[in-house]
């Protein structure tokens, strides 16, 4: 102020001249992120959980999936703020997501996921135990009106539908291998929550906890270049390691093959 550092106990009078000076944001360090199959049309990744798919704004310096990918590779498609990105996963969800290193296999796969040709299963540990062993949830989902970053299940939103078969109970949750057939925001966290399971440690539809406990396990797509059928599977975070029999006794009894 003035030309002189303040100190805590400066009073401002009217005409002098104050300096605000911000530090400057440090570069976040590197974060790894597995890489499950790449070559050079695309790239499928492991994504941690907390990581968010793309910055909120261009200019934050917060670490990002694309942010990081981009560091040693060119991602292409789509606006410049989420290149290569053909779908999403939400910040604290992990698991297999695949991006686009070319025009055209962004376009192929983006392609792909609007006409429901991608095999998607999640894993989900929800709250409570349910009594059937599978069922399918059918509900049409839109944004809140008065809380954005919520959506809601309501008569005017666009149809969406998952279905789920449980591999496990115990201690008062299910572990649930999920089948979303439409891709809304927030549907299958929505959809559970909806018929009284929300998923463990959901902030939003549920309670918080350390971790949220869903995961995307399996994705399958047809390669853009090749035509080839691809089907990767990205182990689950360690607090699925309680349920690990389970996932053991599920991939034993279907071979990996279709249920």
């Amino acid at each position: 102020m003035d030309n002189a550092p303040a100190k805590a106990a400066t009073r401002v009078k009217a005409g002098q001249e104050i300096e605000v000076r911000l530090p400057t944001p440090s570069t976040p360090p590197a974060q790894e992120i597995p890489i499950l199959y790449e070559d050079e049309w695309l790239v499928v990744v492991n994504k941690p959980a907390g990581l968010p798919v793309h910055p909120p704004s261009p200019h934050s310096p917060a670490p990002s999936l694309v942010g990081l990918l981009g560091r040693e590779r060119d991602l292409e498609g789509g606006p410049p703020e989420r290149p290569g990105v053909v779908h999403r996963l939400d910040a604290l969800t992990s698991g297999a997501m695949v991006l686009a290193k070319t025009k055209g296999a962004y376009a192929s796969l983006v392609d792909q996921f609007r006409h429901r040709q991608v095999k998607k299963e999640y894993l989900a540990l929800v709250e409570g135990e349910l009594e059937a062993n599978a069922g399918e949830i059918r509900g049409r989902i839109g944004r809140h009106p008065r809380r954005p970053w919520r959506m809601r299940v309501s008569p005017g939103g666009k149809d969406a539908h998952t279905e789920f078969q449980v591999l496990a109970r115990g201690q008062g949750q299910s572990l649930l291998l999920v089948r979303p057939r439409t891709g809304r925001t927030h549907q299958i966290r929505l959809h559970l929550a909806a018929i009284g399971h929300p998923v463990v440690g959901d902030p939003i539809y549920g309670q918080p906890a350390d971790h949220m406990f869903l995961h995307s396990w399996r994705l399958g797509f047809q390669h853009p270049e090749t035509g080839e059928w691809l089907e990767l599977f990205a182990p689950p975070p360690t607090w699925f390691s309680p349920w690990a029999q389970a996932l053991a006794r599920h991939l034993k009894a279907n071979d990996r093959a279709d249920p």
